[in-house]
């Protein structure tokens, strides 16, 4: 056997020392891969505030409709339209001038009346005497007696007439019955009004307070009444409160209270009426306004909270990266509430303490290891708010 030709024998020893080097790096196990970086916070817990926002209408402390009361010429207005009176002001005049007539006809009649009285009872004190002696038959002083009766029971028509007259009079001048913004007036001078009918005039509302009106769910209502019986929520400062947004957007500067909340549910809307009560000094609440109220029910002690960025929205839920042991992350299913200032108010699926992901979630995977570091939320802080998600 014939050793190989030198140029032989130099590829056979590379295509040997190039299989060997193949076979252990083949042999090598793969590198793991680098520890992902995230961000990392501890969910905490505190007592937030039960908020829910409705669209609410504003509606007049009290509405009172000014009416004449008695048929006549409308002579005068004494108001200007829109500007504000006070109860007992002078609005209207109507012509009094047969009423005038009545009144002196009615003090006529009780003039006479007394005068008759006077007489009848002047006659039976004559008799009774007499009738004693039997000077006069009984039947005479009975017809005396009677006449005196019968003279008192017109004295007292005389004086319901009379009475009935001056007030007839005195609606003539219609005046203010309460103290508010009075509107446009609804009759033109020299029109005849009251006849068969109080003729509406014009309308007086009462701007402060005043009322704002809303509506909330009977499921939420019922939640709300079960949670507040169980503990789980606190009525407590602060609660039953309303702040109020007018349409441009910008917060009244007064808070309201619930001062009623229907007894029975609409069965038309499957909702409860509530209203608040407002301060209005500066009347920027007016009637027939629609704006948007949140209302604070109470407080609810004891509620977990993490940041809104922690929170991945998915097609069956909420949920977040939970750090556990060896740093390692486990995806969690949440249920959430609404939203507190900058975080999600957690129902379940996560405890206080426990750490979530905040920053770096685009990467992870279940049983991931990650390289944590703490989490520093931004200095621009949204305002305190609570909004239903």
């Amino acid at each position: 056997m014939h050793p190989p030709s030198r140029p032989g024998w130099f590829l056979w020893c590379s295509l040997s020392l190039l299989l060997a080097a193949c076979q252990k790096q083949a042999a090598a196990p793969a590198a793991a891969p680098p520890p992902v970086p995230v961000k990392v916070v501890a969910s905490h817990a505190e007592t937030v505030p039960v908020v829910n926002e409705f669209v609410g209408r504003v509606a007049a402390y009290r509405s009172v409709e000014v009416r004449a009361r008695v048929e006549g010429i409308l002579e005068q207005r004494h108001f200007v339209e829109g500007a504000e009176v006070k109860k007992g002001q002078l609005l209207y005049t109507i012509d009094a001038t047969p009423y005038r007539i009545a009144l002196n006809d009615a003090q006529a009649d009780l003039a006479r009346a007394k005068a008759n009285l006077a007489s009848a009872r002047s006659r039976e004190s004559r008799l009774a005497p007499l009738v004693k002696e039997n000077a006069i038959s009984q039947q005479d002083y009975d017809d005396a007696l009677t006449a005196v009766k019968q003279n008192e029971a017109l004295l007292a028509v005389s004086q319901a007439k009379l009475e009935r007259s001056q007030t007839d009079l005195g609606y003539t001048r219609v005046q203010a019955t309460e103290s508010g913004k009075i509107g446009a007036t609804l009759v033109p001078e020299g029109r005849l009004v009251g006849k068969g009918e109080a003729t509406h005039l014009s309308t007086i509302d009462r701007l402060d307070p005043i009322y704002v009106s809303f509506s909330v769910a009977d499921r939420d209502a019922l939640i709300l009444r079960r949670e507040l019986s169980s503990g789980a929520v606190k009525a407590g400062a602060g609660g039953s409160q309303a702040r109020v947004y007018l349409p441009d957007g910008s917060e009244f500067e007064r808070s309201g209270k619930l001062d009623f909340a229907e007894s029975q549910v609409n069965p038309g809307t499957g909702t409860i009426a509530l209203r608040v009560v407002m301060p209005n000094a500066g009347q920027k609440l007016l009637p027939g306004m629609y704006v948007r109220v949140v209302y604070t029910a109470g407080s609810r002690p004891n509620t977990v909270l993490i940041p809104q960025k922690a929170v991945s929205k998915t097609p069956t839920g909420h949920v977040a990266w939970v750090l556990g042991k060896d740093n390692k992350v486990e995806r969690r299913d949440l249920v959430v509430g609404e939203w507190f200032k900058n975080d999600w108010i957690i129902e379940r699926g996560l405890g206080s303490g426990e750490t979530v992901v905040v920053e770096g979630l685009q990467r992870l995977q279940q049983g991931m290891t990650v390289a944590p570091s703490p989490w520093q939320s931004g200095a621009a802080q949204a305002p305190a708010s609570a909004a239903s998600h």
